[in-house]
This record gives C-alpha cells, structure tokens and sequence, in this order.
C-alpha cells in the first residue's frame, strides 16, 4: 500500500513539473466591442487557438501598421478572462498629414532644395517609417551632416506633423588625385577627378575625370539640373573622350532620372558616339547608413545599353552590366563587405569596336590589374572584404576577390580566371583623406603588385 501511494505522490509531482513548463493560457475566443476594420479583425481572430503571449506582439503589428498609415493615435486594447476570451476595443483616431519639413540647422541648401531631397510629401499621410527612411537618405546624400535624429511636432491647430531635421551643411565637394605604379609592368598612371556638389545650394552636381597612362587617356564629366519644369525629374548630360596607342572613341547623353521612394533611382537617356547611338535604362538602390566610411546597408546599380545604328544592322548588340555591394557589421568595429558585378555583350558573335568591349582594371573592378588594363566582351567577379574601422576617420581592409573574364583577342582568345588580393587604408583628417592600396593577382610575386596612393581634400 506503502509503494502505491509513493508511485501516486511522484506521478502529481511529475505531472506538476510538466505543467509548470507548459504554457497554461491559450486564446479561446475573441469578442470585439466598438467599430473595427476588415484588416485588424482578421489578425486578431487568428489568435484563437494560440498562445496569450502572441497577443501583445499582434497589438503592436497592428498599431504600427495604422501608425504609417497616418493615424498616430491609433490605440489597440484587449482584456484576457479565466476561460481565455479575449476583448477587444480599437479607437483608430484621426489622420494625419504632412505638413512642410523644417531644418534647425544651417543647411547651407536652398529651403525649397531641402524640402524637396526629404522625400516629404505636404498633404500625404504621415509615416514614421518613411520619416527614418527619409532621415537616413540625406545622411548618405553626403551634402549635410546629421547633429541629431529627425524628430516630429504636431500642429496644434490642424491635424498636421512638422517634420523637423537636424542637418548641417557639409564640405562635400571634392578634389581627388590618384597615382598607381605597377611593379609588374613598370607602368604609371594617374587620375584626377574634381566633384562639385549641391552647386550654391540648388542641388545641382558637375563631376570632371581625368585619366592618363602611358598608352592610354581619357576625359569624362557629367552634369546634373535638378526638378526641370518643378517636376521630379533631373535632366543629366554626361560624355567622354577615350583614346588609346591606335583608336580614339567620343560618345555624349543626354537623359533624365528620378528618386522613387526614398533609396531608388531610375533613369533613361539617349547617346551618340563616333559611329553608334545608343538607348540606356539605368536602376539604382542605395540603404547605406552615411556617406563616409559606411558600416552597414546595401549599393546596387544596373545598366542596359541598347547599341543601334552602326554600318551593318547585324551590328546592333546589347550590353548589360550590375553591380552589387553589402556591409554587414560583424561586432565593434569590425565589419565584413560582399561585393560582385557582372556584365555581357550580346549577340556574341556581333562584330564589335575596340570601345565597346568592356574596360576593366583597377579599384572599380580587378584590383590586381591596372587601370583600364583589359577590354572584354563578358566578365564576373565577387569579393570579401574585412574592415576595421574607427567612426569616421579610419579604415583598414584586406581584400580578396575571384572572378573571370572573357578574353577577345588571340591568343589568349577564351575565358581566363583571375584572383585579387591586398590591403586597403584610409585616413580622414578634417577635410583631407590618403587612400592607400596594394593589390596582388593570379600569384604574384610579393613584390610584383599595384600600389596606389590618393589624396583628397573637400570644400
């Protein structure tokens, strides 16, 4: 009799312990009180059957779904029974809208230009989502520096929100020179690139590059005119001139492009070079946290170039290219960025120019090659980057970067493999920079690489 009562008074302590480990309340039914819409009741009601922890995380879906949908007010509240019942009331409350966007900060913009690169609407809903968003794309436009956080204030006569940011007028504009020196090759090269940004504070950009080598030169420069007509479209010129030891090659275009949203872009333009004319679509998508030295978000850009009008209609090609970069923080201040490109000429049996084919080499694309070393008609590549950087001022990477391409010429006709490999250093001081680079490829000699050495200042 003695076990028997044992075995019972350890089967209830068993029986407790699993119990306790178990989640005793779960949502029997729900019963709303007042006025509800289509989409919170359908969100609740699937609660039944569920655990009563999933209702305060369903609650805060829901109001900060009807938060950006402009009803900042919008509270959500339930009351849970003994037998699991779960009550409901909603009160969404009123709309509201944007009014204006305010800066507290010497913008060193045109007010009408800020308003207009916030992205803000006046008159659309309000959105806290699209404010950050909003928030983050002027701190990575690179024209201000953000003091504090963007904050909101209500109207309190009309049911209105004043967007106002913290943005201070930035040295953006810039003068950049770049000299390399191949050890390999025994080759020279120089390049010289001067930027001006947001030009008087209109919001207008004219970029002038220079390159030259010991075979090779080329001038190139682009030229923004932002809003034509107080509309959302930019009118861009840009062109260049190329010439090499055998060729000289001149192309000019002229398009327009728009934001979409707060991180996209898009854009189309017509061109005309020395015996071609051609039609370009361009898709951009930028979320990087700042302008300098970003530490997480993502770049993409894509191009399709339709090539018409040449002396044989067989002639006309298409050429795509995209690339693709990624920062991801690893902890403090490491930080790890992937990166790849791609691109391809097609049909591939069209009969093509010297400069259409792909120009390749150096920091833009196969480090471990010089500047502009190689033309071909398809190439891909990816790369691995480590990061150690500190705030604002220091960058040091090890790089590592595989990838292919498409010889053209005989006899190394065919698809060749290339490895990329080095360190990289950057150092702010105020308004100057040094970049320092050293790349390695295919298993090079250590002494056998690229070395190139930048200087920057900004005004």
């Amino acid at each position: 009799m003695r076990n028997v009562k044992d075995l019972l008074l350890a089967y209830s302590i068993l029986v407790c312990v699993v119990t306790s480990f178990a989640d005793p309340c779960r949502i029997t039914a729900v019963q709303w009180v007042g006025e509800r819409e289509a989409y919170e009741e359908s969100q609740v009601n699937s609660l039944v059957g569920k655990s009563c922890e999933s209702w305060p995380l369903t609650r805060d879906r829901i109001v900060s779904y009807y938060e950006n949908e402009g009803f900042l007010s919008a509270k959500l509240s339930g009351e849970l029974d003994s037998a699991g019942v779960l009550t409901v009331r909603f009160d969404r409350g009123f709309a509201w809208v944007w009014a204006s966007p305010e800066n507290l900060d010497s913008s060193g913009s045109k007010p009408e230009v800020f308003r207009r690169q916030t992205g803000i609407v006046v008159g659309n809903l309000v959105s806290p989502q699209d404010l950050e968003r909003s928030d983050m794309k002027l701190t990575r436009l690179g024209y201000y520096n953000r003091t504090a956080p963007v904050q909101m204030f209500r109207d309190p006569v009309r049911n209105r929100i004043i967007p106002v940011y913290h943005m201070q007028t930035a040295a953006v504009s810039e003068a950049y020179a770049l000299l390399t020196y191949s050890s390999e090759t025994d080759v020279w090269e120089g390049e010289v690139n001067v930027a001006l940004y947001n030009i008087l504070g209109t919001a207008r950009d004219l970029q002038i590059e220079g390159y030259t080598g010991d075979e090779a030169r080329r001038l190139e420069g682009s030229y923004k005119e932002p809003w034509i007509f107080g509309t959302e479209w930019n009118v861009i010129a840009r062109g260049y001139f190329d010439e090499d030891s055998s060729e000289r090659d001149a192309y000019g275009e002229l398009g327009i492009s728009r934001d979409i949203g707060f991180d996209f872009t898009v854009g189309v333009f017509l061109g005309i070079g020395s015996n071609r004319k051609t039609s370009t679509l361009e898709l951009s998508y930028v979320s990087l946290d700042r302008f300098v030295l970003p530490r997480s978000g993502t770049r993409f850009n894509g191009s399709i170039v339709w090539n018409m009008d040449r002396p044989d209609s067989l002639d006309n090609y298409l050429k795509a290219s995209a690339k693709f970069l990624r920062y991801l923080p690893l902890y403090g201040n490491w930080i790890t960025r992937f990166s790849g490109a791609a691109g391809g000429i097609f049909p591939t049996d069209a009969d093509l120019d010297r400069f259409d084919y792909f120009a390749l080499g150096g920091m833009d694309s196969f480090k471990g090659m010089d500047v502009r070393f190689m033309r071909t008609r398809a190439y891909g590549y990816s790369e691995f980057a480590l990061l150690w950087q500190d705030g604002y001022d220091l960058s040091i990477e090890a790089f590592y970067q595989p990838g292919l391409y498409r010889a053209f010429s005989r006899p190394d006709r065919g698809w060749k493999r290339e490895h990329d490999y080095g360190v990289a250093f950057t150092q702010y001081r105020g308004n100057w920079s040094v970049n320092l680079y050293y790349a390695l490829r295919n298993g090079e000699n250590y002494l056998d690489g690229i070395i190139g050495f930048g200087l920057k200042t900004l005004f």
